[in-house]
């Protein structure tokens, strides 16, 4: 096998110059790499630091959605053997006032399928003290429990939409003793999350937009 000997090369003035443009090249690249990585993506197109959204027509940009969500915290109790999960869902979204008019209506969904939460009976409040049992609303044009006010982002007016509802969700064990040690994994889970989608429908669906938070367990 031969070796294969390293290639030395002598820098002379002339070398330095031109090396100089094959330099900048390479760091421009290396630049527009940078910028492509800081890129943040959703499911319908490209939102950079910015929040200007790309990919998009500009129908579909006047229309899409930016939510904003904390940590969605779930108190834990027992009661006898019934293990209670109180989780309080506490999010904003924000979209363009035009935007806003032209929608029929503005949907949010829910998936809980990476969260203790998933598959479990749940009550929600209704209208004069009543409870509904494994549904509740998803249109934020229409709940009760959202508050629509104005907020300023970058210097533009942007409608925003504060939605506070609770959800109690039930899971019944064969003792006292087994929905404690429930409880208590819970208590120590660091890694359930919560997943948002919404979008507008005016006429069609529009594209998503999608947001994970974690979920909190407290006592």
């Amino acid at each position: 096998m031969k070796t294969i000997k390293a290639i030395k090369m002598k820098v002379t003035p002339i070398t330095q110059r031109l090396l100089v443009p094959v330099l900048v090249v390479f760091l421009g690249f290396s630049s527009c790499k940078k910028d492509i990585r800081d890129v943040e993506w959703n499911n319908t197109g490209v939102s950079n630091n910015n929040g200007t959204s790309v990919g998009l027509t500009e129908d579909e940009k006047l229309r899409q959605i930016n939510i904003s969500i904390p940590a969605q915290i779930v108190k834990t109790a027992v009661d006898g053997s019934t293990l209670k999960l109180v989780y309080t869902e506490d999010l904003s979204a924000l979209l363009d006032p035009k935007g806003y008019d032209l929608s029929y209506s503005i949907r949010l969904n829910e998936d809980f399928s990476a969260s203790a939460l998933n598959g479990l009976q749940y009550t929600t409040p209704g209208p004069n003290g009543t409870y509904t049992t494994g549904w509740h609303g998803n249109d934020l044009k229409v709940l009760s429990e959202v508050t629509k006010t104005d907020a300023v982002v970058n210097g533009k007016t942007m409608v925003k939409l504060h939605l506070l509802r609770t959800f109690t969700f039930t899971k019944q064990f064969a003792s006292a003793q087994e929905a404690v040690n429930q409880q208590n994994t819970l208590l120590n889970t660091k890694t359930d999350a919560v997943k948002f989608t919404s979008y507008v429908v005016f006429g069609k669906d529009y594209p998503a937009s999608t947001a994970t938070a974690a979920l909190v367990y407290t006592k």
